[in-house]
This record gives structure tokens, C-alpha cells and sequence, in this order.
């Protein structure tokens, strides 16, 4: 792994030989984004974390099916990620780290959880309340996240001091499983990562090309996950190991990026009122 401030920039992914193939339309394509960090920048509010100015419109553009298509990969709850992104219309959206997925007219499916599974939740959010408060706090249908961005560097080291090894005792005694990521902790179900998303699409989908755009360390799973001819994108460059092959910076390149992906998709859709036939 390299760090992400010295991968290969977008000159270099547009220039890769897999992604240059779905470009050119000589090979089938799948484009994975997470959401936070990666679609749209971090608020201190997360109701409010809307795309960037341009983002829908491109993802908007791109088909519902067939090369070029586009699935969302996040820690938020599917259908959150889904409304925010309206009227883009993915192909899937997984949601919780794998936890959920949500296709286009269908329901969301996710795991059953374990009535003790959900007293610990119930228990982690004791715990964390009093000192957090419920702003920093973020229930999803399979976990608990903990947010300190935004706060002091003594407050994010406070909530993690007091709140951290609670929650690590907790999760060790349940089976519940605790992540960090770029911003805080989350406790949630054991066995979903962003990871499983990679690979399912991949069964599914095992002569196209996927290219994974993440940001955090919940998409170092994903980018593991991809195969050798796959790309895995880091969105910014943030100065730590990553298993990303090259890097952008948002949201201009990654504006770029999404236009030439957008651009090489209309190119083969079929173009109404053009006939084959001269």
C-alpha cells in the first residue's frame, strides 16, 4: 500500500488500460462511489450533507443498466443515500457497509437482527449519550456510529478516550464489531464491510470492469476487494497507507472523472430518431 498523497492522479487513472477499454467501449464498465467525503463534502449536520453542485446532474446521465451504470456503496442507511441523490437513479444502492441493498423499485433487504444484538445497541447508546449527546450520535438499522468531526482536537480525543474503550468492552462481550473511520467510531453488525459490496457485484458482473471512488477507511475494503484489472480511486489524499491504485481530489477532478465516465456511456446508448439503415 501507498500513501494516498503519493498515488497516481486522474491523468494517470484515465490513462489505465482496463478503464481506457470501457472508455472506448471495448469492455463493459461498473462505477461504485461512496457517498460522504467522496459525492459530497462533510457537514457538521448530516441531514445536510447534499452532493456537490454538478454531482447529480452528471449521475443523471448515466444509464440504469448496461455499461456505465452506477451503484452507491455507503455507511449510511440505503435509502438516505438514494434520496439524496435523486433524480440519479443507481443501479443499487448498499447501504450500512453491506449491510442493506436497495434496487430500483424493490425494498430494502438486510439481515434480521438478534433481539440481544439490538439490546446492545440499545446499551451502546446509553452509554455514549450522556457524554456525547444525540447530535454525535447516528443510529442505523445495523449499527451505532459516533461522529467527532467538525469538534476540537481535545473533544475528539475526549469522546474518544471515555466512549472508545466502553464500546470495545461492549463489543467484546456481544459480538459486535467496532470500526474507526475518518471522523469518529461506529459499532455495528459483525461480518458487513464495504468489501462484500466488491465482491457480490463481482460475481454478478464477472467480465465487466469496476472502478471503486472512496474516501475513508471504510473503503479500504472495497478497494481490497477489487480485482487486478478493477480500480480502486482514493477521493482526496489524506497522508496514510491506502490499497487504492490512483487518487483524485474533489470536487474538481472528481467532476472530471464523472464527465469523461458520462461522456464514454451516452456514447453507446442508442441516439433516438437514428436508424442504422441509410
Amino acid at each position: 500500500m501507498r500513501s494516498g498523497r503519493n498515488l497516481p492522479g486522474l491523468d494517470a487513472l484515465l490513462a489505465d488500460p482496463a478503464l481506457a477499454a470501457v472508455l472506448s467501449g471495448r469492455r463493459d464498465g461498473l462505477l461504485l462511489l461512496d457517498y460522504d467525503g467522496t459525492l459530497a463534502p462533510f457537514t457538521p449536520r448530516r441531514d445536510e450533507a447534499r452532493p456537490y453542485p454538478g454531482v447529480v446532474e452528471i449521475l443523471a446521465r448515466l444509464p440504469e443498466a448496461g455499461s456505465g451504470r452506477f451503484a452507491v456503496v455507503t455507511g449510511r442507511p440505503a435509502a438516505t443515500a438514494a434520496a439524496f441523490l435523486a433524480p440519479a437513479r443507481p443501479s443499487t444502492v448498499w447501504g450500512c457497509h453491506g449491510a442493506q441493498r436497495l434496487g430500483p423499485g424493490q425494498p430494502v433487504t438486510q439481515p434480521a437482527t438478534a433481539p440481544a444484538t439490538q439490546a446492545a445497541l440499545v446499551r451502546a447508546m446509553a452509554l455514549a449519550l450522556p457524554v456525547a449527546g444525540r447530535e454525535a450520535l447516528e443510529s442505523k438499522p445495523a449499527g451505532l456510529a459516533l461522529h467527532w468531526r467538525g469538534l476540537p482536537a481535545a473533544a475528539r480525543q475526549a469522546l474518544a478516550e471515555r466512549i472508545g474503550p466502553a464500546w470495545a468492552e461492549l463489543a467484546q462481550i456481544t459480538g459486535l464489531a467496532l470500526h474507526p473511520f475518518d471522523g469518529g467510531l461506529e459499532l455495528r453488525l459483525p461480518g458487513f464491510h464495504k468489501g462484500l459490496a466488491v465482491e457480490a457485484l463481482t460475481r454478478e458482473n464477472p467480465q465487466t470492469v469496476l472502478v471503486y471512488v472512496g474516501d475513508d477507511l471504510t473503503d479500504e475494503d472495497a478497494f481490497q476487494a477489487l480485482g487486478p484489472n478493477d480500480a480502486g480511486v482514493l477521493a482526496g489524499r489524506p497522508d496514510r497507507p491506502s490499497a487504492a491504485r490512483y487518487a483524485l481530489t474533489p470536487p474538481e477532478e472528481l467532476l472530471r472523472f464523472l464527465s469523461a465516465w458520462a461522456d464514454a456511456a451516452a456514447s453507446r446508448q442508442p441516439q433516438p430518431g437514428r436508424s442504422h439503415a441509410q
